[in-house]
């Protein structure tokens, strides 16, 4: 192949999407050149986009960086995995395969910095300041979690993580004195794995909440203690102590609830935007008077799952969140 292929996406309409190709140049020193293997596609690809510049998801794979595209088209990142074709790294070798984010394309060129037996990180100038979670790359014959359920693993792995790091950071803050973590798009991987996390943990009452069409199958999985429908907010008992878990990103709705609620809303944790494209509404201050009401509006945080990550691999250590990942998903397998 003498040309690589890659999806460019039209920042400001998501739809609006192209391929485009350009000429492989000649594999510079101290790089290797990966193919890109399977990826997952998800409703989490969707945030990163949304948030691709608040965040920086659209900094990763800049087109501009790689010399393509224009300054109003992005890559879209997706997890999954690569196979090394040529490498100019005496210790990285043709036909290793490696996990990690990349973009929607054939090939990719990396530079891999801070290496070690497991993995590597890229080091591309463009891709430096950024978050280094993102940045980093596994070796999948050094990691023995990757012998269980592959295929799931690039669907799973990033959203299981995302999960077991929202249990870990509410209960680390005691729930924020709630006795209910009531979970919004219930149906979503994410809050799957966050319900089935919670509840396992106990102490709270895991409730759910999700489209009318979806219900019986969130109460199917087990995972939550109760299951309510959108259309059925009222029958939510607002005399109990609330967090929420927002995947959705649904601002009318989160101004519904935290009316609901009123004072027995303890903290919003935001976290996707599965209903991205849903009306704008602009979400109340903590503090502030909601609607017409009396009530005041509480803590509400976007919660960033790579930061959680670097506190908790500086508390445990780098190998931490793989053994919980692979223990989740090996208990998730066995009570199916």
């Amino acid at each position: 192949m003498t040309k690589n292929r890659t999806l460019l996406v039209d920042k400001t309409d998501f739809e609006a999407v192209k391929f485009v190709e350009q000429e492989r140049e000649t594999l510079a020193d101290g790089f290797i050149r990966v193919k890109t293997g399977s990826w997952a596609l998800t409703a989490n690809n969707v945030t990163y986009m949304v948030t691709g510049d608040r965040i920086g998801y659209w900094h990763y794979f800049a087109p501009q960086a790689y010399g393509i595209g224009q300054d109003h088209e992005g890559r879209m990142p997706v997890w999954g995995y690569g196979e090394v074709i040529e490498s100019t790294c005496a210790d990285i070798i043709v036909g290793q395969e490696i996990y990690g984010f990349f973009p929607i394309t054939q090939t990719l060129d990396m530079k891999p910095v801070k290496r070690n037996t497991t993995g590597f990180q890229d080091g591309a100038a463009h891709r430096v300041p950024l978050h280094s979670l993102y940045n980093s790359y596994s070796f999948t014959d050094k990691d023995s979690s990757f012998s269980m359920h592959k295929d799931l693993q690039p669907i799973l792995r990033p959203l299981f993580t995302t999960s077991f790091l929202i249990d870990d950071a509410l209960a680390d803050s005691a729930f924020y004195g709630a006795d209910q973590v009531l979970i919004l798009s219930a149906s979503s991987k994410t809050a799957l794995g966050t319900a089935f996390c919670l509840k396992e943990r106990g102490g709270v009452t895991v409730t759910g909440l999700t489209s009318k069409s979806n219900k019986a199958f969130v109460e199917g999985t087990g995972f939550y203690h109760n299951v309510h429908a959108y259309d059925r907010l009222a029958d939510l008992d607002n005399r109990v102590k609330t967090v929420i878990v927002d995947m959705s990103g649904n601002g009318q709705l989160l101004n519904d609830l935290t009316a609901h609620f009123g004072e027995n809303l303890n903290y919003i944790c935001r976290v996707g935007l599965s209903h991205w494209d849903a009306p704008s509404t602009r979400m109340p201050q903590a503090g502030e008077t909601i609607g017409d009401t009396q009530k005041t509006a509480p803590k509400s945080e976007f919660f960033f799952a790579p930061d959680r990550a670097k506190k908790r691999i500086a508390d445990w250590g780098g190998a931490a969140l793989a053994s919980l990942w692979a223990g989740g998903l090996v208990r998730r397998s066995t009570n199916r």
